[in-house]
This record gives C-alpha cells, structure tokens and sequence, in this order.
C-alpha cells in the first residue's frame, strides 16, 4: 500500500449562498442565509417549510439542461474545480484520473417530474431517460464521458454522510496510488414532495429556520447543491506550482446500526470515528483549530453529537473553536458534507471560524463552543469534519494547512 500525501488544489461549489467559491466564503463569513424569504416554499405545487434551493444557475451553458438537477450541479462544480486546479486534462494520461462523485438520492427530482407522464404514455426512450437520471452514480458517468475521463470511477452512499464518504474515497484512490489526480464530492438535488413530505412525517423538519443547537431547535430545513474537489499528490502539486487549499491528512468511520435514523448513545459510533482518525494520524486534539459539526438541529441528533465530542475529547472539547453551517446552507442532505469540507477549505484560507446562525439561547446539554450568530477571526492550521448519516454511518476527517 502506497501512503502519498494528498492535497486539494481545487474546488468547485453550487450552494444556496453562492455558486462560485469567492461568493460561498463571502457569504458564510457574513452570515448570510440561503433560505427563501416566504413562510412556506411551493414545491410541485405543495407547501412545505422553506427550503434552500441554488440561483442563478443556468445549465445550459454546460448542455445539461435535460439531465437531473443532480448531475447538472455534479457537472458544473467538476468543471469549476478543474479550472480551479489549472488543471489540463488533456495533458495528463485519462487513465490516471479518478473519479470519485456521489449522491445519496440521485435523480429524485426525475423520478417525480416524469412518474405521471411516464404512467400514462409509458415508452423505453422516456424510461431510458428517467433511468440514466436516476442513478446516483450517474454524475461520475457524465463527468467522464465530459473530460473524457478514464480512471477508476467509485460512487459511496452514505446518506447524508455521503459528501465526507465520496471525498475519503477520493482521497484513498490517490494516496495508494490507484490514481494520480481524482475529483472528489458530492450533489444533491432533493427538494421534491415525497422526501419533504416523509421527512416532514419523521418530525425532523422545523417548521421555520434551522437552529442548530440552540434550546428552540425544532429539525432541519433541506438544501440542494454540490461541492467538488480536485485531488492530488502533494509531490504533483508542488511541480505544478499550483496553489495549495490543505492536505487530508486522514478519516475514519463507524456504524451504528441500532436504530434506522438515531444514535445510541451507549454505542458510541461518532467518538469511536474520532478516537481511530486521532489514533490513526497521530494528531492530538489540543491541535485541532476547528471543528466543523454535522449540527443539522435535530432534538436528538445534536445532544449525541455534543455527547460524543465531549466522550472523544474530554474537558479538552470545551476549548475547541466549532461551528455548523447548516443553518446558511439549509441541509443540503447527500451533498452536506462536500460542501462543508469546502467551507472549512476556504475558513482555513481566509482565517475565520464559521457562525453557527439562528443559535441565540444554548441548550443546556449542548455547552460547547459553536461559534454563535457572527464568524470569528482565527488563524486554522488543523481542521476536523464530523458528519453522521441516517442508518448509522458516522465519519470524520482531518484537513491541514500546508
């Protein structure tokens, strides 16, 4: 097994708060929120709780107009963080470029759209299309077929871990050695009635704003975008004289498998991820600058994960600089953690901690520090992804500033 050192070189970014990278931290720094201003959002013509949906985004400029949102987002953020990267695939062997881009939903935006059209004038061309949207894998596929990209392919579906999940997968896909150059990320686009309509079922959509571990915190409000990194050697980048956004020094996961959409607290999945990604890299947590949190405002899900930093980290926990950015992004499901890691790229960039907006009056069984309402300034070095799925998967990832 090959251990080369990885670095992201590039990024590429479609988020309710900014479609290109310098807007995306512009807007994170200033606490800017991607909801829509309305009480409800329409949704095929239902109501639901506001949701986060991407602006100003046209898809014909990339021809992918007819495609899934999903992919179109997938595409454009490659291509982004290709260009990013100064990166010239046509230079470089197509074999030695990886692939490593996934969704948790795929094309359910598909699925929905045409469901009534293809029930009542059923054909094989309507259903090829509906098909070759609806993998999730299928963002990998037309990236490739774009750049002309021949390398191995992989597509990880973690739920709403699956952005921590694809871009480890990236990262492993270099650092052994089974590719040289890798695009790495996530996209969802799942803003359609019948997964508001379970989640709103579940009770785990607020009913107004995101409020990540404050004491009102009533659920999560869903997002849609995608995030995309460029993945390479350290030794390959230095030859390029390519600037540098930080290395992935490592990750870890852990399963859960006690409950279909909460943790046991007994079990100990998150601290166990935490506790290997430390033991594993050799990093102690006193050089941890940032910790970028899951924090979707969940009852549940933020007392575990409070919990579970406190068990991996001890007293150590409550000197740690934390933060979720949920409540800018809305929850952007599958691509949550791509995006998060990004934003942790650009707060490592530009030297600040992102707020946690909407968190006004702490709960008392979630007294960390979580950076509350405004960014702050600080010089990051080490920073630390937490991001936990729905069916138990619990990751963790280590960025450093090179």
């Amino acid at each position: 097994m090959r251990n080369r050192r990885v670095v992201v070189t590039g990024m590429g970014v479609l988020t309710p708060i900014g479609n290109t990278l310098e807007e995306f931290s512009a807007n994170l720094r200033n606490g800017v929120s991607g909801k829509e201003a309305e009480s409800v959002s329409d949704v095929f013509g239902c109501r639901f709780p506001p949701v986060f949906r991407v602006k100003a985004f046209n898809p014909h400029q990339y021809g992918t107009h007819i495609l899934d949102p999903f992919i179109q987002y997938a595409v454009a953020a490659a291509e982004s963080a290709v260009q990013d990267a100064r990166f010239d695939m046509s230079a470089v062997d197509p074999y030695a470029v990886g692939l490593s881009i996934s969704s948790s939903k795929g094309g359910v935006y598909t699925l929905d759209s045409f469901r009534d059209r293809f029930l009542k004038h059923p054909s094989a061309i309507l259903g090829a299309r509906i098909y070759s949207s609806a993998m999730p894998n299928s963002g990998n596929q037309w990236i490739a077929r774009r750049m002309k990209i021949k390398g191995p392919a992989k597509c990880y579906v973690a739920a709403c871990a699956t952005g921590v999940a694809a871009v480890t997968a990236g990262f492993r896909m270099v650092q052994e050695g089974h590719a040289d150059y890798c695009l790495a990320g996530a996209s969802d686009a799942s803003i359609v009635p019948i997964l508001l309509a379970g989640y709103n079922n579940m009770k785990a959509l607020a009913k107004r704003d995101i409020r990540p571990f404050d004491k009102r915190r009533d659920g999560f409000l869903v997002g849609e975008g995608a995030a995309v990194l460029f993945l390479e050697t350290l030794e390959s980048a230095k030859a390029r004289g390519i600037r540098i956004y930080g290395e992935v020094l490592d990750a870890a996961c852990a399963q859960d498998s006690k409950h279909a959409i909460l943790f046991d607290h007994g079990d100990h999945a998150l601290s166990r991820a935490l506790k290997t990604l430390l033991a594993r890299s050799g990093i102690s947590c006193a050089e941890i600058d940032y910790v970028h949190l899951h924090g979707t405002g969940t009852k549940p899900g933020d007392v575990y994960e409070t919990a579970e930093l406190k068990e991996a980290f001890g007293e150590a926990a409550y000197g740690m600089a934390m933060s979720s950015t949920k409540a800018a992004t809305g929850h952007m499901l599958g691509a949550t953690g791509a995006v998060e890691i990004a934003a942790m790229l650009v707060a490592m960039r530009d030297g600040f901690v992102p707020p946690t907006l909407n968190l006004e009056e702490k709960d008392e069984a979630c007294d960390l520090d979580y950076t509350p309402l405004r960014a702050r300034k600080k010089k990051i070095a080490m920073a630390l992804k937490v991001s936990m799925g729905f069916g138990g998967q619990a990751m963790a990832l280590l960025l450093r500033k090179v």
